[in-house]
């Protein structure tokens, strides 16, 4: 039967809200492999290999800050009315994801072994990860090379890594006290705020030319809304 082996480290640190500011911050630090048919390595082959949502290393970050202006607050305490109104107020929010990117498996896009099964795997004679990759060649194809005619390479399975994923999202809102038991809420959300791109793992096959290009992200690009809410 197919099975699967998790291992982590956990830690989590929280500061409940506090002079305006909260925060919660979190980290993990794991290994998940899987044992499983392999049909692209022969009849009944077997295989353990690091699974395909094996993310080695991962932080999640979300902080929230009432800003110290307005009446009442450390800055502005005895402002007026209108000026209350326009800088009294207003809190910012953000949510930081950092992960390791997913694992993937160099092929080859024919069927060497005459099996009729795709997915089928090179001989590795190098490392095949590259220093420095770019979009326009992920990893050393270099490191690959097709086996001989009715053979099964020996590379392993999800040896190489796509690109790791980072997004920051973050927000600002402030709430206007129209009448009692009424307020408006007026909030401007940016997601992906940096606009940092995240890109998603080539087709991996290293005897196509552009089996190590990059053409696609895992996310989306910077993205603006803004909205007003009115609670009564």
């Amino acid at each position: 039967d197919v099975s699967t082996t998790y291992h982590s480290l956990q830690a989590k640190l929280e500061k409940r809200l506090s002079a305006g500011l909260w925060y919660m911050l979190s980290y993990s630090w794991s290994k998940t492999l899987v044992h499983e048919p392999q049909p692209a390595l022969g009849t009944n082959a077997w295989e353990k290999a690091t699974a395909d949502f094996d993310i080695p290393q991962s932080f999640a970050g979300s902080w929230g800050y009432a800003l110290p202006f307005g009446k009442g607050k450390k800055f502005g305490a005895d402002m007026g009315g209108v000026g209350n109104a326009l800088l009294g107020g207003w809190q910012i929010q953000g949510i930081l994801t950092v992960h390791s990117g997913r694992p993937f498996t160099p092929t080859v896009s024919r069927d060497v072994a005459n099996i009729g099964v795709g997915g089928q795997r090179p001989n590795r004679v190098g490392l095949g990860v590259k220093e420095n990759p770019t979009v326009e060649s992920w990893f050393d194809k270099t490191a690959f090379v097709v086996p001989a005619n009715f053979t099964f390479g020996n590379s392993g399975g999800r040896i190489l890594r796509e690109d790791s994923f980072e997004v920051f999202n973050f927000s600002i809102f402030k709430e206007f006290q129209v009448k009692e038991g009424q307020r408006l809420q007026f909030r401007a959300e940016f997601f992906n705020f940096t606009n940092t791109p995240n890109f998603l793992a080539p087709s991996g096959q290293v005897d196509q030319a552009a089996g190590d290009r990059v053409t696609a992200t895992a996310n989306a690009p910077r993205q603006i809304q803004i909205a007003l809410k009115y609670n009564f």
